[in-house]
């Protein structure tokens, strides 16, 4: 797990996106759940009667989950708002990606903020001072990030943990990347290790499911920026959480809200289909990887 993914991006994703699947045991749980004793359909004729008013009539909350998570990993295109608490910190993230892996975003957290981008393989990632630092605590984390193609190989360790030069090489990297965005080269998943799959749309979606449907109800009807929405609600000890999936059109999510808990947030999916525009920083603005590997070594005493 990356320095980014464990420290920024997955705590807002995951928490919130988990929300839809409580209702779904995986991406595949639809096939599972009218298989099984459980799932009670109307008739064909009574659904194709009731079609116009409710798309999803007879359906299980699992099963129409599991068509709203299959429909969403189809769309070529989407954009994902999220706000969520992690640590007891807001923390807020926004991108927007398509099929082919291109993306562009931006992630907030109480201290810190970073935006990123994706174009053919190729990843930038700019953040301010306390992003780095936190990036770069630890046992030089910029080898989350390293490139497995490169003929280098990872940074080595020196051996030296003692805070002093845990400081110095988050000095070194504040200052190397100040105003500047970081070049991560294609290659060996580079994108994924840097951004913790965020821009990888299957292997987000992935994780929206967990092992157990039980629970999970229809809700009242709903809208969500101006579309209708069918709701989805499972309530649990510790909190509710409503995913919300479009009732017309496509049977994509919407939205998923997880209210008490451990890890209260929102997701928002919207943007479907939308062409992915984004600027590829200039090269007198980036400092690439290989760059910043080499100045951790010098400053670690190696």
């Amino acid at each position: 797990m990356t320095a980014i993914k464990r420290k920024f991006l997955m705590p807002a994703l995951v928490s919130a996106l988990t929300v839809a699947g409580t209702a779904s045991c995986a991406t595949g749980g639809a096939d599972h759940v009218a298989a099984g004793t459980a799932e009670k359909e109307a008739p064909a004729a009574a659904k194709q009667a009731t079609a116009p008013a409710d798309p999803f009539a007879g359906l299980t909350a699992a099963r129409i989950a599991g068509e709203a998570v299959t429909a969403t990993k189809g769309a070529p295109s989407l954009r994902l708002t999220a706000e969520g608490t992690e640590d007891g910190r807001r923390v807020k993230v926004d991108f927007s990606l398509d099929r082919s892996g291109t993306c562009t975003g931006g992630l907030r957290r109480d201290d810190s903020e970073a935006e990123f981008a994706v174009v053919k393989g190729v990843t930038y990632v700019k953040g301010d001072d306390e992003f780095w630092r936190s990036i770069s605590s630890g046992a030089n984390d910029v080898n989350a990030v390293n490139d497995e193609n490169d003929e280098n190989g990872p940074i080595e360790q020196s051996g030296r943990t003692d805070q002093n030069a845990d400081t110095a090489v988050a000095d070194e990297l504040v200052q190397l990347l100040k105003g500047k965005w970081l070049k991560i080269p294609a290659g060996a998943g580079a994108s994924a290790r840097a951004l913790g799959g965020a821009c990888d749309l299957d292997a987000m979606l992935d994780g929206v499911h967990v092992a157990d449907a039980k629970g999970a109800t229809r809700g009242a009807a709903a809208e969500v920026e101006g579309r209708k929405a069918a709701t989805l609600v499972k309530r649990e000890t510790d909190g509710t959480r409503t995913t919300y999936v479009a009732a017309e059109g496509e049977p994509y999510l919407l939205k998923a809200v997880s209210e008490g808990g451990q890890a209260p947030g929102t997701v928002l999916l919207t943007d479907f289909g939308v062409p992915v525009k984004v600027a590829v920083p200039p090269g007198a603005e980036t400092v690439d990887l290989r760059d910043v590997r080499q100045s951790a070594s010098r400053t670690s005493g190696l």
